[in-house]
C-alpha cells in the first residue's frame, strides 16, 4: 500500500490534567478528501491546533511521507504545507487581492512589479475557477471571498495539506458550489483536504472517507458510500438520530409580548408582527435577503423606523444597552467575537450580566461568582464542569450554552437565537432546543433566525421567510414540509401546502 501522506499515531493532548486527545490513530492518504465529524469537545479542534501548530502534543507520533516531524509552531506547519482556513479568514485589509495572494512570494524581491503580481494571482484565481477583480482591496470582500482567496493562497504556495474547518457555515448555496468545485480542483492537484462540518450532506457528497471522533479518541473511519447518518449519529454519540429528534410542544399564549410596527431599515421593507408569550417564531430566507436586519434592529446594533413594542411600552433601541433595558436578549451567530471574552474563564463570562448581585462593597466577590457560576454549569450541562478553564478552550456546542447561560438570571421577554446551532454537533443540538423550549414556556417571546430548515421545523410554531428585504411568506408551522420550506427559501414564488393562506 502507498504510505500515506500524513499519519498519526498514538497522537494525545492533555490541559492541566484534563486528557483531551486520548491516543488518535488515523491517516490521510494523498490527494483525498477526509471528513473529520465528532460532538463539540470530541477532540477535533485540539487535533487541527496540533497540525497547524497552535498546540504540541502530549505525546505520539506525526509521520509526513512515513518520515516523523516535529510541528511545535505555525510556522514549522507551514514549512511542513500544513495548513487550515477557518470562517473567520483574516487578510491584509489595505492591501489588493492579488497582494495578499501572492504575499511573501512576489515575483520580484528588489522592487514591487504590481503588474506582474497581478498577472500571476489571475492566472492562480483561473486555475481553481475564481472569478475575483485581482485589484479589489481585501478589506472589500465577504468573509465568502476572503476564505476563498485564502484558499487561493494555499494553492499558490502548493501545501500538501488544507484543513477546512465548517467552511460553508456563512456562505450561500451559490458560494457553496463554488467551494466544492475548488476542492475537485485540489483533489485533482493531489492536495488532500480534511474537511471538518456537521453537515453531514456536504460529508457525504465530498469526502472519500470520513473519521468519527468521541471522547478524545476515534470511533470509527467509514468509506464512501457508508457514511450514514445513522451510522454517524452512533459513534458520535452512542445513540441513533431518531433519539435526538425534538418537536415544538404548542406553548404560544395569547398575551402579546413583542410587537413590531411598520419597522424598516435601508434594507428592509416596512415589517409589522406579533409575537406572543411562549411562541417561537422562525425567520429564515436565502443569506443576505434581509432576515439579519431583524436581529440588528432588536439588538439595537442597527438604525430603524417604524416601533418596537414589549409588553406594551414603546422602546427606542439604538444601542446594546438600549436593548437590555428593553427586556430583549439576543444570542448572535458570531458568539466568539460578540457575545464572548476568549481570554476570560467560564465563570467570569457567565457571571458578567449578574455581576451586581454578585459585588460587596463594590468588589465582586469570588466565591459568590464561582457558585453562581457552578449552577450555571450544571443547569446547563457545560462540560467540562471547569469553572475557572478560560472559555475558549471550551468547544463550540459548550460555549453557546455559556451564552445562553449569561441570560438566564437577567430573564429577558424577548430571546432572539442567531443560527443558535451552527458549529454545534449533534449531541448538544438537542440540549439547546430544550433550553430554548425551556425559555418559551417560562413566557418570554422567541425568535429563532435561521438557515437551517430542519431547525426551524423543530422548534418554531410559526415561520417567516424573507426575501429581498420583504416578507414572502408567514405560515403556521403545519402549513410546509421540509421540502416546502426549502423551496420557499430558495425562491419567494415557492408556495406553501394547498389551502394554506400566505400572509405577509
Amino acid at each position: 500500500m502507498a504510505t500515506p501522506l500524513i499519519e498519526l499515531k498514538d497522537l494525545a493532548k492533555d490541559f492541566a490534567g484534563i486528557q483531551v486527545l486520548k491516543g488518535i490513530s488515523l491517516s490521510f492518504e494523498r490527494g483525498e478528501v477526509h471528513g473529520l465529524l465528532g460532538e463539540n469537545g470530541a477532540g477535533k479542534s485540539t487535533l487541527i491546533k496540533i497540525l497547524t501548530g497552535v498546540y504540541s502534543p502530549s505525546s505520539g507520533e506525526i509521520l509526513l511521507d512515513g518520515k516523523p516531524i516535529h510541528v511545535h509552531r505555525p510556522v514549522d506547519a507551514h514549512s511542513h504545507g500544513l495548513g487550515a482556513v477557518y470562517q473567520d479568514s483574516e487578510l491584509a485589509g489595505s492591501m489588493t487581492v492579488a497582494e495578499n495572494i501572492l504575499l511573501g512570494n512576489e515575483p520580484s524581491r528588489v522592487w514591487i512589479n504590481r503588474r506582474k503580481i497581478r498577472q500571476e494571482a489571475a492566472e492562480i484565481m483561473r486555475q481553481i475557477g475564481l472569478d475575483l477583480d485581482p485589484d479589489r482591496k481585501a478589506s472589500t470582500l465577504t468573509a465568502a471571498q476572503m476564505q476563498m482567496v485564502t484558499l487561493a493562497t494555499l494553492f499558490h504556495r502548493r501545501y500538501k495539506l488544507i484543513i477546512l474547518d465548517e467552511p460553508t457555515a456563512r456562505l450561500s448555496a451559490s458560494e457553496s458550489e463554488l467551494l466544492f468545485k475548488m476542492i475537485a480542483t485540489f483533489k485533482q492537484s493531489g492536495i488532500t483536504i480534511v474537511y471538518i462540518s456537521h453537515r453531514l450532506h456536504e460529508v457525504k457528497l465530498l469526502c472519500d472517507r470520513a473519521t468519527i471522533l468521541r471522547d478524545g479518541r476515534v470511533s470509527g473511519t467509514l468509506e464512501r458510500g457508508k457514511i450514514d447518518e445513522d451510522v454517524v449519529t452512533q459513534l458520535m454519540v452512542n445513540r441513533s438520530s431518531a433519539d435526538l429528534q425534538i418537536e415544538n410542544r404548542g406553548l404560544r399564549q395569547e398575551k402579546v409580548v413583542l410587537e413590531l410596527k411598520s419597522l424598516s431599515t435601508s434594507r428592509l421593507a416596512p415589517l409589522s408582527l406579533t409575537v406572543r408569550a411562549g411562541e417561537i417564531l422562525g425567520v429564515t430566507g436565502p443569506l443576505g435577503a434581509g432576515m439579519e436586519q431583524i436581529e440588528k434592529c432588536l439588538g439595537g446594533l442597527s438604525v430603524y423606523d417604524g416601533e418596537i413594542v414589549v409588553d406594551g411600552a414603546v422602546k427606542v433601541i439604538r444601542k446594546p444597552g438600549d436593548a437590555l433595558k428593553a427586556g430583549i436578549a439576543l444570542i448572535p451567530e458570531e458568539r466568539r467575537k460578540q457575545a464572548l471574552f476568549p481570554s476570560l474563564s467560564m465563570a467570569e463570562n457567565v457571571s458578567l450580566p449578574a455581576l451586581s448581585k454578585l459585588t460587596q462593597f463594590g468588589l465582586v466577590h469570588g466565591a459568590a461568582k464561582r457558585n453562581y457560576a457552578q449552577g450555571i454549569i450544571e443547569r446547563l450541562a457545560i462540560y467540562p464542569n471547569a469553572p475557572d478553564r478560560p472559555i475558549r478552550y471550551f468547544s463550540g456546542g459548550n460555549q453557546q450554552k455559556a451564552v445562553i447561560g449569561k441570560w438566564l438570571e437577567r430573564k429577558a421577554k424577548v430571546y432572539v437565537f442567531v443560527e443558535p446551532t451552527s458549529g454545534v454537533d449533534v449531541g448538544a443540538i438537542r440540549q439547546i432546543y430544550e433550553i430554548i423550549l425551556k425559555m418559551a414556556e417560562s413566557g418570554a417571546a422567541v425568535i429563532v433566525i435561521s438557515t437551517s430548515v430542519k431547525e426551524l421545523l423543530a422548534l418554531c410554531e410559526t415561520i417567516m421567510v424573507v426575501h429581498d428585504g420583504t416578507v414572502s411568506a408567514h405560515v403556521p408551522r403545519s402549513a410546509v414540509d421540509r421540502d416546502g420550506l426549502l423551496a420557499m427559501t430558495i425562491s419567494k414564488d415557492a408556495q406553501p401546502k394547498a389551502g394554506m393562506a400566505i400572509s405577509a
